[in-house]
């Protein structure tokens, strides 16, 4: 009986082990920021706990569509550094998805032999590209009187929704396709109004006195 127990007790332990084996990655976290006209941000995961197989790198995903591996570093980024703005994804076009909105992103660990993939336990929530820039070079955005009072009329039409972020680039209000928009209510500044329709973004500041 003692035999028969301590031969159970083994089997856990290995298959404790071998599901920890695929561990997901842990403490995923993003930060973007907004330095007029460049969008910054940087999705950063910890190696998934011990112990584990030998990792070969990390799929990234907007929501279920795949979108880049990494093999050697545990984020992704597009920064500004001394030598200029340095991506490892692509730079700008992660932002770009959805319809120029909002998405949730999740990292996989991907592990030898196989490759197997692991499971994600946490996700990230990205608000977006404050401006689409090759959209912005060839559309303008239609809103009068700038300066305002803080009612805005929009002239442009098929619009979806239109977005408000202040010059650092936070989102501070999500509205319907309205022609007019009354921001009076926020304080007198510099903001960045974004129009999203199914052909495109466009993006102007407006300012508030």
């Amino acid at each position: 009986m003692k035999t028969i127990t301590l031969a159970f007790a083994i089997s856990l332990v290995f298959a404790f082990q071998s599901f920890g084996q695929i561990n997901p990655v842990q403490n995923l976290t993003w930060e973007q920021w907004y330095e007029f006209p460049n969008n910054f941000f940087i999705l950063d995961w910890d190696e998934p706990e011990q112990p584990h197989d030998e990792i070969v790198g990390y799929n990234i995903y907007r929501e279920d569509d795949f979108y880049i591996f990494i093999s050697d570093e545990t984020s992704i980024y597009n920064i500004e550094t001394i030598n200029g703005i340095e991506s490892n994804c692509g730079g700008v076009d992660f932002l770009l998805y959805n319809g120029g909105g909002g998405f949730n992103a999740h990292v996989t660990a991907v592990y030898n032999p196989g490759p197997v993939e692991s499971d994600y336990i946490e996700t990230v929530y990205v608000g977006g590209a404050v401006i689409n820039v090759e959209d912005f070079n060839y559309q303008k955005a239609i809103i009068y009187p700038n300066p305002s009072n803080g009612i805005i009329n929009i002239g442009n039409k098929n619009l979806n929704k239109i977005l408000v972020y202040d010059i650092s680039g936070k989102k501070i209000r999500e509205l319907p396709a309205n022609p007019q928009i009354d921001l009076s209510d926020i304080s007198k500044g510099i903001y960045l109004i974004k129009l999203i329709s199914d052909e495109g973004i466009l993006v102007d500041k407006i300012v508030l006195k």
